[in-house]
């Protein structure tokens, strides 16, 4: 077996196990994103508004979602205001907050699952290339 050999099945190893844990890892790590909230919301601001200078959250009360269970759920409603360098500011509503903070969450956790297994496939690669000691032909 050639060194290049050794270093593309170390790799692949790396890949196969790696990538199929990504399955799991992206969600899990997109909750726990959504979870901070200091790092959701300023995530969500960046995504929605990336020149603005400010931005605030206001949070309006909980109302509950079914009226007719009093045991039912409650939701919440959230606006997202940004300030920009000139003064003016826009204003997101509930639903892009969510879908795009969500999806930003998404995207930063696939993005560093995806540099990890890259890493450690890098890492492979060496390991398994140092490994195989090549055949000498006399």
């Amino acid at each position: 077996m050639k060194r290049w050999q050794g270093s593309c099945i170390g790799a692949f190893l790396v890949l196969l196990i790696g990538g199929g844990s990504l399955i799991f890892l992206v969600p899990f790590g997109a909750a726990i994103i959504a979870a901070i909230p200091p790092v959701f919301d300023r995530l969500t601001s960046y995504v929605l508004c990336p020149d603005a200078t400010d931005y605030s959250y206001n949070d309006f009360g909980s109302v509950p979602i079914d009226s007719t269970s009093p045991s039912g759920g409650t939701a919440h409603y959230t606006e997202l205001t940004c300030t920009y360098q000139d003064g003016s500011q826009k204003v997101f509503g509930n639903d892009e907050v969510g879908l795009k903070g969500l999806a930003a969450s998404f995207s930063l956790a696939g993005i560093c699952g995806g540099l990890a297994v890259a890493f450690f496939m890098l890492i492979a690669a060496i390991v398994g290339a140092r490994l195989v000691k090549p055949k000498t032909t006399l």
